[in-house]
């Protein structure tokens, strides 16, 4: 049986004063404050369904950091296919990107244009910030520790791609 390592694949800029997190009062006095610190990583994370979860953290978007996220999600899944769903982003299409991607035997599925909804990692990012938004970070250290666990934590939940999953999942069976 040939294993097969599949899921969804995207860069987020998640930062520590994320406030999706919204208050209400009769007097309109209440706030929440906090600390306005900005990381200047931004985070690319591969939300497997099958196989090992990845996050990591690259201070520019470009092909060769896109290569080296590569290289650690081929390193947490060492066996096998690699299947990516992902965006049209320019760094995904790179001749460079895709060179290596082959080297490494992992597969690109891009999704049409516009449609992120497509993606199944957008709805993690999206829990990933509510949780950021309450909690108060002693510092980047922090911050960091803090994304990478809630990351590794919510991507075991495959509630956010139930509905790719019942909409792709025939034709996944098939790829095997």
């Amino acid at each position: 049986m040939i294993q097969l390592s599949w899921g969804s694949f995207d860069e987020a800029w998640p930062q520590p004063f994320e406030n999706s997190q919204r208050m209400w009062s009769y007097d309109r006095t209440v706030q929440i404050e906090k600390p306005l610190v900005t990381v200047p990583w931004r985070s690319i994370g591969f939300y497997a369904l099958t196989g090992n979860s990845v996050i990591t953290y690259k201070e520019r978007l470009v092909k060769e950091t896109i290569v080296e996220a590569l290289e650690e999600i081929r390193e947490q899944n060492p066996r096998g296919r690699i299947l990516l769903v992902a965006d049209n982003y320019g760094s995904h299409h790179a001749k460079l990107t895709q060179q290596r991607a082959d080297e490494l035997g992992i597969e690109f599925v891009f999704i049409p244009p516009y449609s992120p909804t497509l993606n199944a990692i957008e709805p993690l990012w999206k829990d990933l910030k509510r949780e950021i938004s309450p909690t108060i970070f002693e510092g980047k250290d922090h911050f960091r520790e803090f994304l990478s666990e809630t990351f590794l934590r919510l991507s075991q939940r495959l509630s956010f791609a139930v509905d790719w999953i019942e909409t792709f999942l025939p034709d996944i069976q098939v790829l095997q």
